[in-house]
């Protein structure tokens, strides 16, 4: 299902990205941009909460950047990734339920893990700053804040009664890669794959802290505008 919904949302975005037409040479210096597509979380910890399976969401991103020449430019990229918890799984099994007044009774938990970025990248764009489409790799590092909500009851002998309400702000690092067509002089669309990476912890209530990983896969079309002369 995850990996359909990667297809989907890349091929709707290159059926609007083809649309666009050939440029003459980009300018240099500022730009701005915004992006919005889809994210595929996974989170990871080292306890006996071994996998929170977070449900694929929307992805929003906002970009200032500045090209330098017309094959590198750096940027500040600001980026929102909700998702709702699907499930916590302890040794590969079902691990926590919904908090109702019988232990017996297990759906999907309340809850879900949100991160927010801060990212700087850097990007190379292959090809001359007048083609009507160029390929573009990049690397960025910076802060992923995860916010970490949810209540349940872990099924276990009996009922644990698990909170956990917390966030953790980590260093993150990512690689892109993407095609951008140009619109005119000024104006590009971006579509853009990202992978990032980071550490992250929460407290969950009587079961103490958890440590462990957050990833994200994410495909956007952005729309890229250049303020330079």
């Amino acid at each position: 299902m995850r990996v359909k919904s990667l297809i989907l949302a890349s091929s709707a975005a290159g059926a609007l990205a083809l649309s666009a037409g050939a440029a003459s040479a980009e300018p240099n210096g500022w730009y701005g941009a915004i992006d919005a597509g889809w994210h595929m979380p996974n989170v990871e910890t080292n306890r006996s909460i071994d996998e929170v399976d977070v449900d694929d969401d929307w992805v929003g991103l906002a970009r200032l950047g500045y090209r330098f020449t017309p094959n590198w430019r750096v940027e500040i990229e600001a980026g929102h990734r909700p998702g709702s918890i699907r499930e916590l799984t302890a040794s590969g099994v079902p691990a926590l339920c919904h908090l109702t007044s019988s232990a017996t009774t297990c759906m999907s938990p309340d809850g879900d893990v949100k991160s927010t970025s801060l990212m700087v990248n850097m990007i190379h764009d292959f090809g001359g700053a007048d083609a009507g489409f160029r390929p573009f790799i990049g690397l960025g590092a910076g802060i992923n804040r995860v916010n970490t909500d949810f209540v349940g009851l872990v099924a276990a002998n009996r009922a644990v009664r698990i909170d956990a309400h917390d966030h953790s702000n980590r260093l993150a690092a990512q690689a892109l890669a993407g095609l951008a067509f140009a619109m005119g002089e000024r104006g590009h669309i971006d579509l853009t794959y990202r992978y990032l990476i980071s550490n992250m912890e929460f407290e969950a209530g009587s079961l103490g802290e958890f440590e462990g990983r957050y990833e994200d896969h994410s495909v956007t079309l952005g729309l890229r505008y250049a303020f330079g002369a």
